[in-house]
């Protein structure tokens, strides 16, 4: 049985994600390109107040944003603010609980997470989460992943990385390099629309498919990101890039649709139709958040105040 906490607070600690290269293609088996983040979720587990209950806080910088009182030792959900969010929380401590049988805790707990990133931008919120659980109940967070999210696990293999790097599923996640010259002149963009990873994982692996040929293509498309020495080569890159999942997806691309008119090139990140955009562009500064401005974007990360390891 694993020890109660008593009067020690545990801490777990996991980075954010973003996925540069083969997003849906990677649940293929792709090499990507996944990025950890300087930004993340920590978890704190004390001893509780209330007997038989592990009383579960979530805030934000804004504040407390998610609450959930869970039965112990079954996990049956006493009361929530979000009865969505409590039943999958419910669920993976109970697959958890199947996983490693020694995880039953009998004292009451208080656990909060504090996410230090607004949890719209889909920077990892479940995957961060995931990570800690797994660190906290000692199972592996790749197969907790894979039973709650059915997802690729490169956000988890991002929640402990120290840098970029290269990800395969199923494979061992190896570090890659970029340090490119160009970084000052590479952006991340909020879309605005915050996209549903865990549907639109369900929708691909129900729906998509994908040839032994066209995941080579991207596994060079991933190793030519990986190399890029210049800003023109990057840019077509991200043309060639987005045209495969455009087609793929029969969607068209988000430069087309959004900005036809940029100076640059637009590559839309992780579940396409939501979350970030990588931005890669000659304009300085001003005139790149002007521009974003205008078509209502204002959240605008340089490359090197988002990427984990970056170089400075």
């Amino acid at each position: 049985m694993i020890q109660d906490v008593k009067t020690v607070k545990e801490t777990y600690q996991a980075h954010g994600k973003l996925l540069l290269t083969a997003e849906y293609f990677v649940l293929r088996g792709a090499k990507s390109i996944a990025l950890p983040l300087q930004y993340g979720q920590r978890m704190e587990v004390a001893a509780g107040k209330e007997d038989g209950i592990l009383s579960w806080k979530a805030f934000m910088q804004e504040g407390l944003w998610f609450s959930c009182d869970l039965k112990l030792p079954d996990f049956e959900i006493v009361n929530s603010s979000d009865a969505e969010k409590a039943v999958i929380l419910r669920d993976t401590f109970r697959t958890i609980q199947q996983m490693n049988p020694a995880f039953e805790p009998q004292r009451p707990l208080d656990v909060h997470t504090y996410i230090d990133f607004n949890n719209q931008w889909g920077l990892g919120s479940s995957s961060t989460l995931i990570a800690n659980l797994a660190s906290w109940a000692k199972v592996d967070p790749f197969k907790l992943n894979e039973l709650v999210f059915h997802g690729s696990g490169f956000d988890i293999a991002c929640a402990t990385a120290k840098g970029p790097i290269f990800y395969t599923k199923n494979e061992v996640p190896k570090p890659v390099n970029l340090d490119y010259s160009f970084l000052d002149q590479l952006y991340f963009i909020y879309s605005g629309a915050k996209k549903s990873t865990r549907n639109e994982v369900r929708r691909f692996l129900s729906e998509g498919a994908v040839s032994l040929q066209q995941v080579e293509q991207m596994n060079q498309l991933s190793d030519a990101f990986a190399g890029a020495t210049k800003l023109d080569d990057f840019q077509k890159l991200i043309v060639e890039h987005e045209a495969m999942v455009s087609a793929l997806l029969d969607c068209p691309t988000v430069k087309s649709q959004y900005f036809s008119d940029f100076n640059g090139e637009v590559k839309s990140l992780g579940a396409w139709g939501g979350d970030f955009y990588l931005i890669a562009t000659p304009m300085d500064d001003r005139d790149v958040l002007n521009y974003f401005k205008q078509k209502g974007l204002r959240v605008v990360f340089p490359w090197r105040e988002l990427v984990l390891n970056a170089t400075k």
